[in-house]
C-alpha cells in the first residue's frame, strides 16, 4: 500500500488539506496525505471530519500505516475530500506534549530524575518518575523554572538526523526507534528524540502548575496542568479561597488556621454529645426497670453500650435501622434466625442492623428476651 504523507511534520499548524482514500478497513481509512497525528508518545489521536465523513480518532497500525478511524463506515478507495482538524483538540494536546518535554527536561537536569513513562491528558498531564520520593519544595522549584522558560519565549523545532548522530547527543532518554531519529529541541534547555508534534515556543504554554503527586508501582507519578488548565487552576484555587475566606470570617492567609481551629471545636462538641447520649441512654435504661427491655429511640443505639451492662436482657433499636443487644449468644442466635438482621459481637453484647418491618422485629425481640 501506498504510503501517507504526513503533512504534520512539514507544518504541526496546518489544519486542513486535500486528500484521497487509499485503504479502507471496515470503520478505518488511510489517505494519500494526512494533517491528522496518529495516537503515540502518550499524545491521542487527532479527530475531526473528512469530507461528512466525522474522524473519532487516528491511529498508526503495525506498519505504519496511518488509519483515521470514522464513527460510522470508512469512504470507499478512491474517495476525495477535505480533511479538517478539530484545531482545539489538537493544539491542546501539542501544548501539553511540549510541557512535558519542558517538566521532565527540567526534572533531569536540576534533580537528576528521569522519566519512566507519560500520559497526556484532557484536563492535565502526568510524568511518572524513576524516583521513590520527591519532595515538594523539588516539584515547586520545578515548576518555578518551567514558568521562567514559558516567560523566556524559548523556540521549540523539530528535526531529523541519522542514529549514529543521535547517540552522540547523549540525551536524557534512550532512542527507541532504529534509522532515522526525529527529535524534538527546546532552546537552552532539552533535545531528545520524539516522533510527537509540538508548539513552537514556550511562550504558547502560557503556565504550568504543579498538581499532586502520587507512588505508583515504587516511582513517584507527579500531576501537571499546562496552558488553559493551568490557568482555570489557579484562578479556581484563588475562588476557593475567596469563598472560604468569606465563609470563615478569615483572611485569607488565616484560612487554615480558621479552618483547623474549627474542626478541633467541632471533635470537641462532638465529644460532649457523644457523652450527653451516653447518659441519656443509661436515663432510659434505668426508667425500664431491671427486668428485660426492648426499647425504640431516636439516640444512636450505639450510645446504650455501658447501659447494657445488667443482669437482664435487653434490646435497643434506633431509628437509623441499626440495633443493640445485650443477652446470651443463643438468644442472639435466636433473634438472628427468627428476624431479618445483620450484625455479630461477643461476650454477651451484639451490634448490627436490622431490615423489613420494625414492629415485627420489636415483637419478635421482646417474646424472645421475655421468653
Amino acid at each position: 500500500m501506498a504510503m501517507t504523507e504526513m503533512l504534520y511534520y512539514g507544518d504541526a499548524y496546518l489544519r486542513e488539506c486535500d486528500a484521497s482514500v487509499i485503504a479502507c478497513d471496515g470503520s478505518r481509512f488511510a489517505l494519500d496525505r494526512t494533517v491528522f497525528y496518529p495516537e503515540g508518545g502518550g499524545q491521542p489521536g487527532d479527530r475531526g471530519t473528512f469530507g461528512s465523513v466525522r474522524i473519532i480518532d487516528t491511529q498508526k497500525g503495525d506498519d505504519g500505516t496511518v488509519w483515521h478511524i470514522a464513527e460510522g463506515e470508512a469512504p470507499s478507495v478512491g474517495t476525495q475530500g477535505h480533511l479538517s482538524l478539530d484545531w482545539e483538540h489538537r493544539y491542546h494536546y501539542m501544548k501539553e506534549h511540549s510541557a512535558q518535554h519542558l517538566i521532565s527536561a527540567l526534572l533531569h537536569t536540576h534533580a537528576s530524575i528521569g522519566t519512566v513513562a507519560v500520559h497526556q491528558g484532557p484536563g492535565s498531564l502526568t510524568i511518572e518518575t524513576d524516583a521513590g520520593s520527591i519532595s515538594e519544595d523539588v516539584l515547586l522549584g520545578i515548576e518555578d523554572l518551567a514558568n521562567a522558560a514559558i516567560r523566556r519565549g524559548l523556540r521549540i523545532w523539530q528535526d531529523e538526523v541519522g542514529h549514529r548522530e543521535a547517540e552522540s547527543l547523549h540525551m536524557r532518554r534512550s532512542i527507541k526507534v532504529e534509522g532515522r531519529v526525529k527529535l524534538v529541541h527546546i532552546e537552552d534547555t532539552d533535545v531528545v528524540a520524539c516522533g510527537g508534534i509540538h508548539a513552537a515556543s514556550t511562550s504558547e504554554l502560557l503556565e504550568v502548575s504543579y498538581v499532586s503527586q502520587e507512588r505508583i508501582r515504587g516511582h513517584v507519578r507527579t500531576e501537571w496542568k499546562c496552558a488553559e488548565d493551568a490557568v482555570a487552576f489557579r484562578r479556581s484555587n484563588r475562588d476557593i479561597v475567596s469563598s472560604l475566606s468569606a465563609l470563615l470570617s478569615a483572611e485569607p492567609g488565616k484560612v487554615l488556621e480558621e479552618a483547623g481551629r474549627m474542626r478541633d471545636e467541632v471533635a470537641d462538641l462532638k465529644r460532649e454529645a457523644k457523652k450527653l447520649e451516653r447518659k441519656a441512654a443509661e436515663a432510659v435504661v434505668a426508667a425500664e426497670g431491671d427486668g428485660p427491655a426492648v426499647i425504640f429511640t431516636e439516640l444512636p443505639a450505639s450510645a446504650f453500650e455501658k447501659a447494657a451492662e445488667r443482669e437482664a436482657p435487653l434490646l435497643v433499636a434506633d431509628s437509623s435501622g441499626r440495633f443493640l443487644f445485650h443477652g446470651s449468644q443463643e438468644a442472639f442466635a435466636e433473634l438472628k434466625a427468627r428476624c431479618p438482621v445483620r450484625g455479630g459481637g461477643r461476650n454477651g453484647l451484639y451490634m448490627g442492623s436490622y431490615q423489613g418491618n420494625l414492629e415485627g422485629f420489636l415483637a419478635g425481640a421482646k417474646e424472645i428476651i421475655s421468653g
